[in-house]
Order: structure tokens, then C-alpha cells, then sequence
């Protein structure tokens, strides 16, 4: 959600190239599923050794809370996939933890030993992240969790989400919508030339004029 030309493409329904996978990048991402699945496991066992820390059911979250708006949509372990019926949004969360009474969004990343050594705080491209799931949930703090995948030894950030934020994500969803209603892809933002790096739609923008 860094680029709202991408969101376009994705909510307009655009194909994108097909992706060939090898088994180095197979293996990452089984590594990283796995890496989310024994940390989501051990703060299950934290509350049995005396922390006063829980892993909340995001099902359970969303029915006590009466968020209707909120759609599951499909869970796998401990993530689950959900849709924002309000914001035409879909996304996987990793959770949400109850620690010393008080609610967090937990988001767990796992990154290459040389781009964890230098992490020194939240990512900006997770920044929009954070905020879409802090309007979803009605929690103003996410925790992240980055862990280094060579190594496994972790950091943890907190990032604290205000209505501006908020207010300015909403905006960026609906002018969005605009554009896929009328029909018009929107210019190409100002962003950081790496978000553009890994895009699914990389190919059909750099074909648009505008």
C-alpha cells in the first residue's frame, strides 16, 4: 500500500507476469513460514511460564469486538486472511497479542542477516501496513518483529499509529477507488525506487504514459 498506482492495478483486476520461483526462493519463503509459525507457538506457551503474555485468536478478537466490517475470509495456523468491507482491503495478519492487560498488533518479518544488521527501527515501506491494520483492528500500536533468518536472533520495534495516519491511509483507499471507477490510471507517484523493485505490476506501469 506504498504505491497507489499499484493499488489501481490490483483492485482493477490487472494481469500481471507470471513468476517462476526457484528453489532458493522456495526455500526462503518456507523458511520465513516456518520462522512465523515457532515464534506464533512460543508466545502461546508464554502465559504456562509465568508472562503475562497471550496469543489472541483474531476470530475471537473480531466477534468480541463486534467488528462486523471485518471478513474472514481464511486462516492457515495461526495467520489469517481477512477483508475490510468498508475499505475494499484484503490482508494476512500474524496476530495479536495481550501483554500486561494491554492489546497489540504483532507482525513478525524475517529478513537476510546484512539487511537486519542495519535495521535500527521500523521499515518505512511497513509504516502503511501498520497503519491499515491499526484502523481495522480499533489497536493503535503494532509491534514488529524482525528476525534475522540466518542467525534467528531478532529485534523488536513498536510503532504507534495516530487518526492522522489513519485519516490519511483512509484517503489514499479512496481516491484510489476513484481512479478505478472512472476508470483512469493514476500518475506515478514520487516513492522510493525500490518499492518499484519487486512490484507484480512493474511491467504494465513502465508502459503508461503518465
Amino acid at each position: 500500500m506504498n504505491c497507489i498506482r499499484s493499488m489501481y492495478y490490483q483492485v482493477a483486476g490487472k494481469d500481471v507476469k507470471p513468476k517462476t520461483s526457484g528453489y532458493m526462493m522456495v526455500g526462503i519463503c518456507n523458511s520465513g513460514t516456518d520462522i512465523h509459525v515457532r515464534i506464533q507457538t512460543a508466545i502461546e506457551g508464554m502465559k504456562k511460564n509465568g508472562i503475562d503474555c497471550e496469543y489472541i485468536d483474531v476470530a475471537d478478537f473480531i466477534k468480541t469486538r463486534e467488528l462486523d466490517y471485518l471478513e474472514i475470509k481464511d486462516k492457515s495456523g495461526m495467520e489469517t486472511k481477512l477483508y475490510h468491507k468498508k475499505l475494499n482491503m484484503s490482508f494476512m495478519t500474524d496476530g495479536i497479542i495481550k501483554y500486561n492487560g494491554k492489546y497489540y498488533i504483532l507482525e513478525i518479518k524475517s529478513e537476510a542477516s546484512f539487511k537486519w544488521q542495519s535495521r535500527t527501527g521500523v521499515d518505512e515501506k511497513h509504516y502503511n501496513q501498520a497503519t491499515a491494520y491499526s484502523e481495522a483492528f480499533g489497536l493503535n500500536d503494532v509491534i514488529f518483529l524482525y528476525i534475522n533468518r540466518d542467525v534467528l536472533d531478532m529485534k523488536a520495534y513498536m510503532y504507534h499509529v495516530t487518526d492522522d495516519m489513519k485519516q490519511n491511509l483512509v484517503g489514499l483507499i479512496t481516491d484510489c477507488d476513484g481512479y478505478v471507477q472512472r476508470q483512469i490510471t493514476p500518475p506515478k507517484p514520487d516513492i522510493n525506487k525500490r518499492v518499484c523493485s519487486y512490484c507484480d505490476y512493474k511491467e504494465i506501469c513502465e508502459k503508461e504514459i503518465n
